[in-house]
């Protein structure tokens, strides 16, 4: 089975490598998404271990480029981030958690089994069951202000739909990113168009 593990921290990434490393895992390295895209092209990987935070660049965005470039390549995140980050990568097409506190038994087990299915600790699954049945608790005005921003409109076009001020859009907006635990606008346009058509 071939591994690779991107993660741009080289201490993190020797301490993965060495206790995958043997047997019948080939372990390749990535300190950076111009890297990780050229060992998915040149070494194959069967499944891609991934931190959510890789500088400054984000680790959702690389999931989604191995979804659509490399659909066949299982992805598992190993990373400190908070479970509602995780739960992004998820929707974004990662097949499984594991935290980088886990034992290296524990890792192993993971990287094996993600191959047959997807790898849901109980700490993802009750944030999983958490938001299947809360949802992120978005008020009606977001809501309105969310599908809105799925056609594309900026946010003066935005106020100019809903009749309010820019600076109130500029407010459900925030409120919209932290509900949702990203920051990034392109994110939150394809979260609103997942829902309108979800």
């Amino acid at each position: 089975m071939r591994v690779l593990i991107v993660d741009d921290h080289p201490l993190t990434r020797n301490g993965v490598r060495a206790g995958l490393d043997g047997g019948l895992m080939q372990v390749f390295e990535a300190g950076d998404v111009d890297a990780a895209s050229r060992s998915l092209a040149v070494d194959r990987p069967h499944v891609v271990l991934v931190d959510l935070r890789l500088g400054a660049l984000d680790g959702i965005d690389f999931i989604q480029h191995v979804v659509d470039c490399c659909p066949d390549v299982r992805i598992l995140v190993l990373s400190q981030a908070s479970l509602v980050e995780v739960v992004r990568a998820i929707r974004a097409g990662a097949h499984g958690y594991v935290s980088k506190a886990a034992p290296t038994a524990e890792l192993r087990r993971a990287v094996a089994a993600v191959l047959d299915g997807p790898v849901v600790p109980p700490e993802l699954a009750v944030q999983l069951v958490k938001e299947f049945h809360e949802g992120p608790g978005l008020s009606p005005r977001e809501r309105e202000v969310l599908r809105i921003l799925a056609r594309g409109y900026d946010n003066q076009e935005i106020a100019a739909e809903l009749a309010i001020s820019v600076r109130t859009v500029n407010r459900h907006l925030e409120s919209i990113r932290d509900k949702l635990g990203t920051r990034r606008r392109s994110e939150l346009i394809r979260i609103a168009r997942a829902r309108l058509t979800g």
